[in-house]
């Protein structure tokens, strides 16, 4: 709740020593909702180690934030495609900067005979065309609402579902507020009770929540694309009656 960006800058900075040559991160962490500076700290490494390669799990970031891979600036980013883009379970991407492909080896040596980056980091085998072929059309459909659309409907549909939150006396907030340090996730916990307790409470209510597999464990909530300010305030009144 209490972080912020220069803090986070700064701390990763320091801790960069002379035999550091990769740093990875994640984007939006599923443990607590944080969102890192990416743009920031990627900007400072280049300043002042630019042999230090910038590796990127951007698995809740990417459908979420208005944001591209240039506009980044990392070396790697890699995510998988079936949370808030809504593309099939079991797909993903790996993006890496044509001068950052070079410094890198497959772990399993390729089949398939070809100089693309992509072909030489996997050993090959039958494409899974149906799920590359969906995959598609999801991020279709997100480029056609638009992503500037999309963030500001999930930042507007987690501002209010964080403001309701840290109103309850009874409930303690983890997820930051600002929209610079958090993005679709929101983690809590609700005094005298255990996160499980928790979302099997909400669940009799059809509200389906889920407890961050990491110790401490809280309980999270993820309005998204398809939700509303009515299902926010549904969740809310669920979680006050929570007593």
């Amino acid at each position: 709740m209490r972080a912020t960006r220069d803090e986070i800058v700064s701390s990763l900075i320091r801790g960069v020593g002379p035999r550091t040559r990769v740093i990875a991160l994640t984007w939006v962490h599923s443990s607590t909702g944080v969102k890192l500076p990416i743009q920031r700290i990627a900007r400072a490494l280049r300043e002042r180690r630019p042999d230090v390669l910038v590796c990127v799990d951007g698995v809740h970031g990417v459908g979420v934030e208005n944001e591209t891979v240039s506009s980044l600036g990392c070396d790697f980013l890699i995510a998988g495609c079936h949370k808030w883009l809504f593309g099939p379970r079991g797909t993903g991407f790996v993006w890496g900067r044509t001068t950052a492909w070079d410094t890198v080896d497959a772990t399993i040596p390729s089949f398939s005979g070809t100089a693309s980056p992509g072909a030489e980091m996997t050993p090959g085998g039958f494409h899974s065309f149906e799920h590359r072929w969906a995959l598609a059309e999801a991020f279709r459909l997100h480029m056609r609402i638009g992503k500037a659309r999309v963030e500001r409907r999930i930042h507007a549909l987690n501002r209010r579902l964080k403001a309701g939150l840290a109103s309850m006396s009874h409930v303690t907030p983890v997820t930051p507020r600002a929209d610079a340090l958090s993005a679709g996730l929101v983690c809590f916990s609700v005094d005298r009770m255990s996160p499980d307790a928790v979302v099997a409470a909400l669940r009799r209510r059809r509200i389906i929540a889920t407890v961050t597999p990491y110790d401490p464990p809280y309980t999270r909530l993820a309005p998204g694309l398809l939700n509303t300010p009515a299902d926010v305030d549904r969740v809310l009144r669920a979680i006050r009656s929570l007593r």
